[in-house]
């Protein structure tokens, strides 16, 4: 095994350190050694060219993004450092996240790629950037196993993954790791790459992987295999598709599957020169930390949608059995973020790979499927009952419905859920396309139903009612600070996706009033109070279904339906058969927010806390905005053609122009009418 690397004498480099801005290049290596640059990508979810599929345009200058820009740049440092001594590699979530992505995943273009007639245009574009090796982000699995081994087939590179086992053979499903030969100045140098994901897959694809696939914890799977990978390698990188998280090491629990565990894994597992971070959507070029064996490790998360790349510099110092970094004054490593809106032109060798596909899928979102009598915007959502919303959870009622004639369910009052995914997406009064409804449904979740009771579906209600910050007693309501409340599970915010509104009942949110008692007025259209016993079938899309979110009960309820129909093509199909979207025909305001303090006159409320917290990452189409949370930020939040908002924004990122004057009580408009087919 090659000696490891030397442990710095400055104290900057004994503790961990967030590094603001890239230090100064470094001029040459150490005598004898070689200089090693990595090229780094993460979360790419599908942005393969600078290109708005909802907005059918280019991105704003500020937010260009794309693998073909980072494709720019890696040709360029390839020309600067001689294409022997760079190294590519991406982080995962890479094949979902755009209307492209759709097409070929779910859409048309699948059959396909499972047949292999066209190659995925993901693996096209990371083999025209000379893409070395990857590894499955959660996302990856999001559209089917014979999906992913069709891209893992298609790709040039090695896909890894180390810790995502077969069930059947007890061994790992994907490389877990691959070295890398390069001959860098007539020496060669042995680049260990391990592959690791978090195992939140477990849950938000429990469909596709359940009983044929497990996630070891990733900071087990790495104390397995770094040091089989050392003992190959000059230098070990580890791509580990997950955050930098919260838990202190002396408090692992590698039982309790953590979500985000890369600071665990950088720290607790010796032997790792560099770690590429991703999942939570952040951008941290450079972060340095001490391991339990007192050697440094840099950490380095590119920005999220191909918006960045990290080139890091790695000084090789030779050794009797090869080389090792140096962490020695003067030769440490530096990283340099390279920015899309800092990178002037695309690279026309991707965009030659992938031009018929884009065009494609700029021709399906553009496919008309309806007129709207009138313009139905989102925007405000998430703290009032719009008409938009309500077309969501109609289709889905509906759906469920219809669906449980025949059965014992048939009797069952159906209700359904949904979620104000974006700020920005909007119906234009005339012609629907495709666009606009995917702008709308920005996941690609599938429509499953629930058996629950009317005591578990207030305890869900207050938990979703956990997303307002609570107000003072007859106060005017302020959505630009009233939304995305903070806790310690979520320190930046509870995000729009995590808030569900419900169809099929009445009920008030009173914001004054603390978490757990919120819910007043829970009710059947006809005015009759909901009874703890009663018993409701809730259509609710798969993420939420299988734990996302840590909604209590859902995870545990009952299934009753589940075709496993995508909840986005419902929306597509029904609106292509009605013709028209008219809010006369699905949308009643039955729920809404005060500030009133009204008493409920029922027992003391219950705590809504989940009973078994999930992971928290969703599936997303389009991502939020810059200060939002979680897996699905995005680029641009407000600016002129930017992806829908879909996170949670504080006061001072709040674009919201217009505060909500509350009513308090009032009639309700005419009851809801289903959607005409």
């Amino acid at each position: 095994m090659p000696a490891r690397r030397r442990v710095a004498a400055t104290a900057a480099l004994a503790t961990a350190a967030l590094l603001a801005a890239p230090a100064a290049a470094v001029a040459a290596p150490p005598p004898g050694g070689v200089t090693l640059t990595l090229m780094a990508t993460t979360d790419i979810h599908g942005h393969l060219q600078d290109w708005d599929y909802f907005q059918n345009a280019a991105y704003p200058t500020e937010d260009a993004l794309g693998v073909a820009r980072i494709g720019t740049a890696i040709d360029e440092v390839r020309a600067e450092q001689g294409e022997e001594s760079v190294v590519v590699l991406d982080n995962g979530d890479a094949i979902q996240g755009t209307p492209l992505t759709y097409l070929y995943g779910y859409g048309d273009e699948r059959d396909a790629v499972l047949a292999d007639e066209v190659d995925h245009p993901m693996a096209q574009a990371f083999d025209a950037i000379g893409l070395d090796a990857g590894t499955v982000g959660n996302h990856e699995f999001n559209y089917g196993l014979d999906l992913l081994e069709a891209y893992e087939d298609d790709l040039t590179a090695p896909l890894l993954g180390a810790n995502v086992v077969d069930v059947a053979s007890g061994q790992p499903a994907l490389d877990p790791y691959t070295v890398i030969e390069r001959v860098i100045d007539g020496q060669t140098v042995r680049v260990g790459v391990l592959g690791l994901v978090t195992p939140g897959v477990r849950v938000w694809d429990r469909q596709h992987v359940e009983g044929v696939l497990e996630f070891q914890d990733m900071v087990t799977a790495a104390q397995e295999w770094v040091p089989q990978v050392a003992a190959e390698s000059d230098v070990v990188v580890v791509l580990a598709h997950t955050g930098q998280g919260t838990v202190e090491d002396a408090a692992y629990d590698p039982s309790t599957l953590p979500e985000d565990v890369a600071g665990n894994i950088a720290r607790m597992v010796p032997g790792i020169d560099v770690l590429v971070a991703g999942h939570s959507h952040q951008d941290l070029p450079e972060t340095v930390v001490t391991n339990a064996a007192g050697e440094q490790v840099l950490i380095t998360q590119p920005a999220y949608w191909g918006t960045s790349a990290s080139e890091v510099t790695l000084e090789l110092a030779p050794t009797a059995e090869g080389f090792e970094v140096s962490w020695d004054e003067g030769f440490a490593p530096v990283v340099t973020p390279h920015y899309g809106r800092d990178i002037p032109v695309e690279s026309q060798t991707v965009l030659d790979a992938i031009g018929d596909e884009h065009q494609a899928a700029v021709d399906y979102v553009n496919t008309p499927v309806a007129e709207s009598v009138e313009e139905l915007p989102a925007a405000t959502s998430r703290y009032e009952d719009t008409a938009i919303i309500d077309f969501i959870n109609q289709i889905q009622l509906d759906t469920v419905d219809a669906a449980l004639d025949g059965t014992e369910w048939a009797d069952t009052t159906v209700i359904s859920q949904a979620s104000p995914f974006s700020r920005t997406a909007r119906f234009p009064q005339g012609q629907v396309t495709i666009r606009d409804i995917a702008g709308l449904y920005i996941y690609e979740n599938t429509l499953t139903g629930v058996e629950l009771t009317g005591a578990q579906l207030r305890d869900y209600l207050e938990y979703s009612a956990r997303y307002f910050v609570q107000t003072e007693v007859g106060a005017t309501f302020d959505p630009a600070t009233g939304t995305n409340a903070a806790y310690p599970d979520r320190p930046e915010g509870v995000p729009d996706y995590n808030y569900d509104v419900i169809s099929g009942l009445d009920y008030v949110i009173d914001v004054s009033q603390p978490v757990g008692s919120r819910i007043v007025g829970l009710a059947h259209p006809d005015g009759t109070p909901i009874a703890d016993d009663e018993t409701f079938v809730m259509a609710v899309n798969n993420y939420r279904q299988s734990g996302g979110g840590a909604f209590p009960h859902v995870a545990a309820a009952p299934v009753v339906y589940d075709d496993r129909l995508e909840i986005r093509q419902l929306l597509i199909d029904r609106a292509s058969a009605a013709g028209t979207i008219d809010p006369a025909d699905f949308f009643v305001e039955n729920w809404s927010l005060t500030t009133d303090a009204q008493v409920e006159p029922t027992d003391p409320p219950v705590d809504p806390e989940p009973t078994t917290p999930a992971p928290s990452d969703p599936a997303p189409t389009s991502p939020a905005p810059t200060d939002g949370v979680g897996d699905d930020v995005a680029p641009g939040a407000g600016s002129q053609g930017s992806l829908p908002q879909t996170g949670a924004e504080g006061p001072t990122a709040a674009l919201i122009a217009v505060a909500l004057a509350l009513l308090v009580g009032g009639a309700l408009l005419a009851r809801r009418r289903v959607l005409r087919g």
